[in-house]
């Protein structure tokens, strides 16, 4: 008898340390998984002075299971207050499997919700059980914020936004009847919208209200290998050259050609395009029309792949197209907002990265500008950023697709300083730059 219960006490003992072991195995497996892949809520967010706006809430997620909607403003979890820069701290922390108490504001209202964190999908960006709510990128416009305007900046080539009426720096106030003062509040507003809906804006031209439709495309399904076909362009010699963030200009005998032209430039919303020749101002010869431009617009000739094209632009332009590297005009800041491509200038060209860029290797980033040249005698040169260089954000500002580096700096001003957060070999730096005015 004392025989037996020596061996099945031996046998409790000895599943007790199985069972020990297994739970030890089990546990180093969450901790190696929770190190290796960050837990998950499942929204897209924008930054709030109170936590996480929430832009979009991603199905088959923790987010979607709850009372989670967009336009809600995430205060805390677990009681510790978030903001877009802690996330990491504040939400990476808990293990996958565990469930938090998240803090809601929601039009004024407060509440808590208990949701349950995944582990981060490794396909979230292809399997279609994550598809990701729209924004206003994905429809095909392109907007910037200035303080609390929201700007018109652009508009996907081919899309249904860019034929419906859009024109640059147009204020957009409402998106299907909901006030709008910042991106993410625009992104809320059309993130549960699906391809083929209706899609109305109110926009602010000058003083004038006015009301545009458009039908909803998802430009995140055109297949990135699709490029349209490239336009010859002319083979001219320049005496000179105009070079800026977002256009540059050659001068030559009789014409004036459009080597770079970038959509958020006035020019571009006039009509010009990339390599177009223009050969005639008011129906003058360009070299001699400076002293022909009055009024609010002047009417240019320009030659396009052996087209004829006639165009109006602003009176405003036109020291640009023929004296462009004289001192800029001053301009109406009432109407341009500072976001005129003569205000200012920070001097790198630059490459807008995508979140799966191999630059981000090694990081947590997953947006940012390359900085792939630093232009002499520019801001950027005498504030030390060096190729190679990622700017994270501007003024605290992130730079992101939507809003990429070029925008970032247009919404300041010549002379001021600005702090740029940037990752330099692994990391990151906060440099400040004194901006300055494009074309001195």
């Amino acid at each position: 008898m004392k025989r037996i219960i020596s061996i099945f006490i031996r046998a409790l003992v000895l599943l007790a340390l199985m069972l020990t072991s297994a739970l030890a195995v089990a546990q180093d497996e969450a901790q190696a998984e929770s190190a290796t892949t960050p837990p998950f809520i499942g929204i897209r967010y924008w930054h709030h002075d109170e936590g996480l706006f929430v832009t979009g809430i991603i199905p088959n997620t923790p987010a979607a299971d709850v009372d989670l909607e967009a336009g809600d403003v995430v205060m805390a979890v677990d009681g510790e207050a978030i903001r877009v820069e802690t996330v990491r701290d504040v939400v990476w922390k808990h293990g996958i499997g565990a469930t938090v108490s998240l803090s809601i504001d929601r039009d004024g209202s407060q509440f808590a919700e208990d949701l349950t964190l995944i582990a981060r999908p490794a396909d979230l960006f292809e399997n279609p059980l994550y598809a990701m709510p729209l924004d206003l990128a994905s429809v095909g416009l392109f907007v910037g914020q200035c303080g609390d305007k929201l700007l018109v900046m652009g508009a996907l080539s081919d899309s249904e936004v860019a034929t419906a009426g859009f024109h640059l720096y147009d204020e957009i106030i409402a998106i299907d009847g909901d006030g709008v003062s910042t991106i993410g509040e625009a992104d809320a507003a059309v993130s549960a919208l699906s391809e083929g809906d209706q899609l109305r804006f109110d926009i602010l031209r000058g003083e004038r209200e006015m009301t545009i439709k458009v039908i909803v495309e998802d430009h995140r399904r055109r297949d990135p290998r699709r490029r349209p076909p490239r336009r010859p362009h002319p083979r001219v010699e320049v005496e000179r050259a105009y070079v800026s963030d977002n256009i540059e200009l050659g001068y030559g005998d009789g014409f004036v050609v459009v080597s770079v032209l970038d959509p958020a430039h006035e020019l571009y919303a006039a009509g010009l395009r990339q390599f177009d020749l223009i050969v005639k101002a008011n129906g003058a010869p360009v070299e001699e029309a400076a002293d022909l431009f009055s009024g609010d617009a002047i009417q240019v000739a320009v030659e396009r792949a052996n087209r004829a094209l006639r165009f109006e632009i602003p009176a405003s332009a036109a020291p640009l197209l023929i004296y462009g590297d004289l001192e800029p005009v001053e301009q109406d800041r009432s109407q341009w907002l500072g976001l005129h491509e003569k205000q200012v200038t920070l001097g790198v060209r630059y490459w807008q990265l995508e979140p799966d860029s191999p630059h981000f290797e090694g990081s947590d980033l997953r947006q940012g500008a390359l900085v792939a040249e630093v232009i002499e005698g520019l801001p950027a040169e005498k504030a030390g950023l060096q190729e190679g260089d990622i700017i994270v954000a501007v003024a605290g500002e992130p730079v992101t697709l939507e809003i990429d580096l070029r925008n970032r700096i247009y919404f300041h001003e010549p002379g001021e300083q600005v702090t740029l957060d940037i990752l330099r070999d692994g990391e990151m730096l906060q440099v400040d730059v004194v901006l300055r005015v494009a074309s001195k």
